[in-house]
């Protein structure tokens, strides 16, 4: 009798269930963009630091100075010969969950890039979309 009992209470809302209006699917998320300068995983910080070193030898390449290291801090050297390339700071990441941080300061009276033309440049090395510094904005974003 139990049994018929438990059945009948399971039949019953199952029919409830069946009787109810099809819910619509949502749409697909929309993906998004995330930010070159943010890792969310060890793995992906790893390879933004070394996109981030690519980064400064490709600058030194074209003839800005080398940066120095301090822990997690690259750094154009304050007795560095005056050139019209913009000394940099670079921050990297700590750890899975944070941000890469560039600044960069222009130490002569002009500088042939600015901080906002050096940031977009090193973004677009840290989402593996690397531009020339000879161009004057890179095709990125």
């Amino acid at each position: 009798m139990t049994r018929l009992i438990v059945l009948f209470v399971v039949l019953t809302a199952l029919a409830g269930c069946a009787s109810q209006p099809p819910v619509p699917e949502s749409a697909a998320p929309v993906p998004v963009a995330s930010d070159p300068q943010r890792c969310d995983s060890r793995a992906e910080c790893t390879t933004k630091v070394s996109r981030t070193l690519l980064f400064v030898l490709d600058y030194a390449a074209a003839g800005a100075p080398l940066v120095q290291r301090d822990g997690r801090l690259l750094f154009t050297p304050a007795d560095a010969p005056l050139t019209d390339w913009p000394a940099l700071y670079i921050r990297l990441a700590e750890t899975e969950q944070s941000t890469f941080a560039l600044n960069a300061q222009c130490r002569a009276q002009a500088c042939r890039l600015t901080v906002e033309q050096l940031l977009q440049i090193y973004r677009s090395y840290l989402a593996d979309q690397p531009c020339a510094f000879t161009a004057a904005l890179c095709r990125f974003e």
